[in-house]
């Protein structure tokens, strides 16, 4: 018998998007899921379509509760209701009908792994990949997409490796590391916390695998105002960035980072947000990220300062 997975999408912005990744979702090829739509909302309407047109499993939230709380809230329920495994996707995301069974067949001939990674590409080119496993960059200590722009024909990424993190718009989790780590953690709301849980979850004996055969086709922060280049991301970027650096990096590399790096960032972004020579987008968002370092060193995590940049 199909072990049961729980299938976690968050639904935020456009109900057109969630609706595309249903009917993916729907498509799957796999016997065994329950699909599990956190609302994040705020529209009374837009569950209600949702339950019109697909059987999903509806949990209304009072509140945007960010990615990190409101996907918890989807895998709790998931883990309660006799799923083994836990598949979050973004509602701007397609996926090929086969993902789920790779995923399984992987977790299963590699049960060290505690996560699985997809290869994702963009959905606007369907065959250029936007990534096929995340990784730190050890100098510059920024996130960085292995395979990134790169035309998939290659076969380049092809087998199933090691990475540090998956990303979190695909991201297939087992029981038993949700058990062994708890779940994401709210200190993150948006950004960085699938690669706090992925380091946690490696922390604690597991691997974190890439699947090259589950397919993904992305849009790419539709839920972010303005973008993945908006001031929003920029704050929650710049300041989760810390959050995770203070959480996992050993004394050492704290010290070099904040001693040497982190100073020269901050010259840059305060130099590019103030002098009037920059058109007024870059001083924007220097200057949120700027509030997000200044929220983190006030302490200031969860959903901080986001509601200045909507």
């Amino acid at each position: 018998m199909s072990p049961k997975v729980g299938i976690i999408i968050l639904h935020y912005g456009s109900l057109a998007n969630t609706i595309e990744c249903l009917q993916s979702v729907f498509a799957l090829d796999y016997p065994l899921f329950e699909t599990i739509i956190v609302d994040n909302s705020l529209h009374p309407t837009d569950g209600t379509t949702l339950r019109k047109l697909f059987p999903v499993t509806l949990l209304s939230m009072p509140e945007n509760l960010g990615y990190a709380e409101g996907n918890n809230q989807g895998i709790t329920y998931a883990i309660e209701h006799d799923c083994v495994y836990v598949l979050l996707l973004n509602n701007d995301t397609v996926i090929a009908k086969d993902l789920l069974n790779h995923c399984v067949q992987t977790a299963r001939t590699h049960p060290e792994a505690g996560c699985l990674g997809a290869k994702i590409f963009y959905y606007d080119e369907p065959i250029t990949l936007w990534h096929a496993g995340g990784f730190l960059h050890p100098k510059t200590l920024r996130l960085y997409h292995r395979g990134c722009e790169k035309n998939d024909l290659a076969s380049e990424y092809d087998n199933i490796t090691d990475i540090e993190y998956a990303c979190g718009c695909a991201i297939f989790i087992t029981k038993q590391a949700v058990e062994a780590v708890g779940l994401l953690s709210q200190d993150f709301f948006l950004l960085w916390e699938e690669v706090d849980w992925c380091w946690r979850i490696r922390k604690a004996g597991y691997s974190c695998l890439f699947v090259p055969q589950a397919k993904v086709w992305h849009k790419i922060s539709c839920g972010f105002q303005g973008g993945n280049q908006g001031a929003l991301r920029q704050y929650f970027y710049s300041r989760n960035r810390l959050v995770f650096l203070h959480y996992h990096l050993p004394k050492k590399q704290k010290f070099i980072f904040y001693f040497f790096q982190l100073p020269k960032e901050l010259f840059r972004m305060l130099f590019c947000a103030f002098l009037p020579q920059f058109p007024k987008t870059i001083q924007l968002l220097n200057r949120a990220a700027l509030i997000g370092i200044f929220d983190f060193y006030r302490g200031y995590l969860g959903p901080g300062s986001h509601k200045k940049f909507r």
